[in-house]
């Protein structure tokens, strides 16, 4: 091949890189503050965050101003969280950015690492995956403002370390340190670094270059980033934070099923097949381990360490009784790395090889046409995103920051067919969030009763359902949608 014809491929494949990124950077970023705030742990991340910044205390993650044992996880996301209200302001864009780029940040070291390990091919028919794949733009992942995105990226950075250990076992030394991330992003789902790291260096015999100092000095950089906060947070309230991180987070939810997140043996396995995009990619895999296999042929090491990132995640988590759809997030990427190295393997393969490479082009194209189309329904998706949770978009058209701070505003769910798993009169976890953003709101629980009570000037949101329609001959009705009212007391 000629220095010309070299650069011009070099060329193209850095303009479709471009290209493939920008793609992704659109699905991340565009219309990030579309969808509704959601409830539980976006909102609980964002209030904690929010009450952080308000109260100085960096080191006890808080919610409606006590400690908060119900979201059991460092606080290096709130950190985070916190930039993005100092860069974006207070609002959906400032929390849910940090997880935009962190995904970002995800893919572009991803399909850089694959550039250079296995070739163009690989780098960017990985990215195909990821930008055909729904999760990472929708609840838990790259759009939504709670700790997956972050521990993903650790987590992948992780992976791409233990597979340079194939070659220098050091390399591990990597992915410790990422574990120590990691943990402080989402507590002990960073276990999965380490067991994913056994199960390679078991399975690629590894393990016998490991030597009792090597093991030390992984220990050791594993807790060297958590010991600082770990001791920050004894000083505060002892061991009654740690204990509950590690009866309800792993012990209850390994044994017991927690908040009726339940599934059968092969939960898993049914979610991963409903992804169009894990289905299509998956398919490619399967395909090229087989005829490898059928070939008589060893996997590498490389291909011994996708196959386990892929399903050392979805083993152990099957084991546990509770099932959450998104802690097999973290397969996606590993399904993106095979089928890259696969599509390498196929465009680098002998035109001379047989008749089965035609068959496998035709795979690949089929493969990648099918991710293009899903790429594009996410694109559909993402652009359609809109607030239609009335009580947010309530909140958000009427109140102000600069005119309304502090204002007491209670609120009455309709009380007939109660959709919330609280009190019908007290605020759930988004909307007291959309109220902290909308006008820097004391959100008051107690519901009608309450707010009838109410000594000074105050704000009632309610429903239609439920309401006590003799307070407006009292109070002012000065905002109506559809079933929604706010009241003002004006005391």
């Amino acid at each position: 091949m000629t220095y010309r014809g070299l650069s011009a491929r070099r060329a193209a494949y850095w303009v479709l890189l471009a290209l493939l990124l920008t793609a992704g950077g659109f699905l991340l970023f565009f219309n990030l503050d579309g969808a509704a705030l959601s409830d539980c742990d976006e909102a609980r991340h964002g209030v904690s965050a929010y009450e952080m910044l308000q109260s100085g205390d960096y080191v006890v993650t808080t919610f409606d101003g006590e400690p908060d044992y119900w979201n059991l996880k460092p606080p290096l996301s709130e950190y985070l969280i916190l930039l993005g209200y100092q860069l974006f302001g207070f609002g959906a864009t400032g929390l849910r950015f940090y997880s935009a780029l962190s995904v970002m940040l995800m893919m572009l070291i991803l399909s850089l690492w694959l550039k250079r390990r296995y070739g163009g091919v690989a780098s960017l028919t990985a990215l195909l995956v990821l930008l055909g794949c729904e999760w990472v733009y929708g609840h838990h992942f790259g759009r939504a403002g709670d700790a997956d995105a972050l521990m993903m990226l650790f987590y992948v950075i992780a992976m791409l370390f233990m597979l340079e250990s194939g070659r220098d076992v050091r390399m591990l030394y990597g992915s410790a340190i990422c574990f120590g991330l990691a943990f402080l992003s989402k507590s002990w789902h960073a276990a999965m670094i380490p067991a994913t790291c056994f199960a390679y260096v078991c399975v690629t015999g590894q393990i016998r270059k490991l030597r009792v100092k090597n093991y030390l000095l992984l220990i050791l950089l594993g807790v060297l980033l958590i010991l600082p906060w770990a001791v920050a947070r004894y000083l505060r309230d002892g061991w009654a934070f740690f204990e509950k991180m590690l009866m309800i987070d792993v012990a209850k939810r390994a044994s017991t099923v927690l908040e009726s997140h339940e599934g059968g043996p092969l939960y898993y396995v049914a979610f991963l097949l409903s992804s169009p995009a894990m289905v299509a990619g998956g398919a490619l895999c399967l395909g090229a381990l087989i005829w490898k296999l059928l070939g008589r042929r060893r996997l590498t090491k490389d291909q011994w360490g996708v196959l386990v990132w892929f399903a050392v995640p979805v083993v152990l988590y099957s084991l546990c009784v509770s099932k959450l759809a998104w802690y097999v997030y973290i397969c996606a990427p590993a399904l993106a790395v095979g089928f890259g190295m696969s599509c390498q393997r196929i465009a680098s393969a002998s035109p001379r090889v047989g008749k089965g490479l035609a068959a496998r082009i035709a795979c690949v194209t089929v493969a990648s046409a099918a991710l293009v189309y899903c790429a594009v329904g996410n694109w559909q998706a993402v652009s359609a995103q809109n607030v239609g949770d009335r009580y947010q978009r309530l909140l958000t058209e009427y109140f102000d920051r600069e005119t309304d701070p502090g204002a007491r505003i209670y609120i009455q769910y309709e009380s007939e067919n109660n959709y919330y798993e609280v009190d019908y009169r007290s605020w759930v976890q988004d909307d007291r969030l959309c109220a902290m953003f909308a006008g820097d709101l004391q959100c008051m629980n107690g519901g009608i009763d309450a707010f009838c009570e109410e000594e000074e000037h105050a704000y009632l949101i309610c429903h239609d359902v439920g309401m006590d329609w003799d307070i407006l001959g009292e109070y002012p009705l000065i905002y109506e949608d559809g079933p929604l009212m706010l009241v003002e007391n004006l005391n």
